[in-house]
């Protein structure tokens, strides 16, 4: 019972995550119709080849992939509120079941929100704490699946408007920087995706930690060296 508490706080926490997938799903439905040229089909159709053994496992942010039908539906594992203590206990079973060759992750959004673990004890420094989270996870998807190959992706920025409402996010920094030694010492690779917004400056929805369709086609374009 205590646990299901803390999974509720923990979650209320990071309710502008679930809010904002909500959102998502409108958008899906005006990408399907607006996306229906002979060019933009067959981009959808090389992302699909590209990615077909790949796994895209996270939060909301990844979730987004799915909303953009720019790959099949079947290769993301992903949810609004996601942490990485959670993707341990609940999705790990999932991704071995898809065997892919190659699995992208994608979490820290959120763990950098939350204010307990689930035993109720606070968490003093998120950052440490999320950390060790990923490691493990890494470990254990590494341990079931060894010969699949697993890239970590960087913590995306956020808006001003954002880390002023949340000022947890001005942790994102410290934890890629936490994420880059976790892949040298599990011998994965670590995707820096600032590159992506060196180049774009106008890629975040209105809550400023979501984006918008034009971010994902930039993603995958970044990732597709990775699966070569």
């Amino acid at each position: 019972m205590l646990k299901k508490v803390c999974i509720c706080l923990m979650m209320g926490a990071i309710a502008l995550t679930s809010a904002a997938c909500v959102d998502k799903g409108d958008e899906k439905s005006s990408n399907t119709v607006t996306q229906n040229t002979a060019h933009e089909k067959k981009s959808e159709d090389i992302y699909k080849s590209i990615f077909k053994n790949s796994l895209f496992f996270g939060d909301s942010i990844t979730e987004g992939i799915s909303y953009q039908e720019l790959i099949d539906d079947t290769n993301v594992i992903a949810d609004a509120g996601k942490v990485t203590v959670m993707a341990i206990e609940e999705d790990v079973v999932k991704v071995v079941e898809k065997n892919p060759e190659h699995i992208f992750m994608s979490f820290g959004i959120n763990d950098l929100l939350m204010p307990m673990d689930l035993e109720g004890n606070p968490i003093d420094n998120p950052v440490e704490y999320s950390n060790d989270n990923y490691s493990k996870l890494v470990q254990k998807v590494k341990e079931k699946l060894p010969n699949v190959k697993i890239h970590i992706l960087s913590v995306t920025p956020v808006t001003e408007k954002a880390l002023q409402e949340f000022p947890q996010y001005k942790h994102i920094n410290e934890y890629n920087a936490k994420l880059k030694e976790l892949a040298k010492a599990e011998k994965v690779e670590y995707i820096d995706l600032s590159p992506i917004f060196d180049k774009n400056t106008d890629l975040h929805d209105e809550d400023g930690v979501h984006f918008k369709a034009d971010y994902y086609t930039q993603l995958l374009d970044l990732l597709k060296t990775s699966v070569k």
